[in-house]
């Protein structure tokens, strides 16, 4: 009787003990297998997270490295945000930095494109780019195809009390800067007007037009003038418009200061006469370094200095209560003698890419702060902005045709 119940002690024992171990084992087992992913099934080369099998020790199997098959730094570093897939911290893409969500607000921009052979993780070769965020602080690759211009997708970078401008339709009048030429070519939906679209969230019209003149070019005259772009629309159509002429005035043609500032407070009025309620930011213009120098004081064909030119335009802003943004008076300057080289792409005056963000943060929180008073209405918080489906990202090389790879 005794050993009997000696003997059931130890089977109750060793079933408790095998109870416990199962119960161990499995834990290890969750810990060691990586959370399941809600993403859809990735196409040749796309990143997506690896379920790694346990082994008998539920260690988790280590991923393969991929190896990197060529690679070429791009030219112009161009914008781009993500949506979906995941960044990884080097081209082995074996490690990721985190998921499309963690990086939902930022901006990356791509400095290497690069073909990576996959075979070793089931995967052939594919394109990846090497991006980093416009601060420098976050950094990483990322599938081609996970790539968004930033014009496209939903990307909520949407400023404190862009809600100003919710639901209104905003017009950019302006030469090539806002145009978003970079001195060697035009940057399709990259220039201010398309941040001011995604810091304001609203609608945002660029009408701006390359080698355009505020006052009369003359032989050189475009139909993206001041005079006949202001013809050309009702601003009954719009609630903000944005007006940033001045520098091919400055350099091409030797219109007076006067003839200038008459051309501007003609077409201020004419805008205003379509809509009384309209309301006008001015831009004045930056500062040109032609021959490696500042123009803000020297004398250009009409003339005058830059600076001359500025001051005139900011009179007759002044004349119709219009705030107007000096980029002088920045805390901060943009573009100094110091980095015009690579806040210019062309080192004299059309910005870069990364440059038209900055502007287009600094013009969109400028047009915050001086939104008229008695305009402000209590909204609700900002939605999300949704366009187009996004395409594969494009690379400029100075200046070859851009490239998209189908996956």
């Amino acid at each position: 009787m005794r050993m009997k119940n000696k003997r059931v002690i130890v089977i109750t024992i060793a079933a408790l003990l095998g109870m416990s171990t199962a119960v161990t084992t499995q834990a290890a087992s969750k810990a060691a297998t990586p959370t399941k992913t809600t993403t859809s099934t990735p196409k040749s080369g796309q990143s997506s997270a690896s379920s790694s099998k346990t082994t008998s020790s539920s260690t988790a199997k280590s991923i393969p490295a991929a190896t990197l098959v060529s690679s070429t730094t791009v030219d112009e570093e161009l914008p781009y945000h993500i949506e979906k897939g995941y960044v990884y911290t080097s081209s082995k893409l074996d490690k990721q930095a985190g998921p499309a969500k963690d990086f939902s607000k930022v901006t990356w921009y791509t400095e290497k494109k690069a073909v990576i052979d996959r075979s070793a993780q089931g995967s052939g070769n594919s394109v990846w780019y090497y991006v980093k965020s416009g601060s420098g602080a976050q950094f990483g690759w990322i599938w081609q195809g996970n790539l968004e211009p930033i014009s496209e997708g939903t990307f909520d970078i949407a400023m404190k009390n862009s809600d100003y401008f919710k639901n209104q339709n905003i017009i950019c009048l302006g030469d090539s800067i806002t145009k978003g030429y970079d001195g060697y070519e035009t940057l399709d939906n990259m220039g201010y007007p398309n941040w001011l679209n995604r810091y304001l969230n609203t609608t945002v019209l660029n009408a701006g037009y390359n080698g355009a003149f505020l006052c009369d070019g003359g032989e050189q005259e475009t139909t993206g003038d001041l005079t006949p772009t202001v013809n050309s629309h009702n601003f009954k159509n719009y609630d903000v418009a944005t007006i940033a002429y001045g520098t091919n005035d400055y350099g091409h043609v030797s219109n007076s200061l006067s003839d200038i500032q008459t051309t501007l407070r003609q077409n201020i009025k004419k805008m205003k006469s379509d809509n009384k309620n309209l309301i006008i930011y001015g831009i004045l213009p930056t500062t040109m370094y032609d021959s490696d120098t500042n123009s803000d004081n020297i004398i250009g064909k009409g003339g005058f200095t830059m600076n001359d030119l500025r001051d005139a335009e900011a009179e007759v802003y002044k004349e119709f209560n219009i705030p107007y943004l000096d980029w002088r008076k920045d805390t901060t300057q943009l573009i100094t003698d110091s980095n015009h080289e690579y806040r210019l792409y062309d080192e004299r005056l059309h910005p870069s890419a990364k440059t038209y963000q900055l502007m287009g943060r600094e013009i969109a929180q400028f047009m915050i702060n001086n939104y008229p008073k008695d305009k402000i209405k209590t909204t609700k918080k900002s939605t999300k902005t949704t366009t187009k489906k996004a395409t594969t990202p494009t690379m400029v090389t100075k200046k070859v045709a851009k490239t998209t790879t189908t996956k």
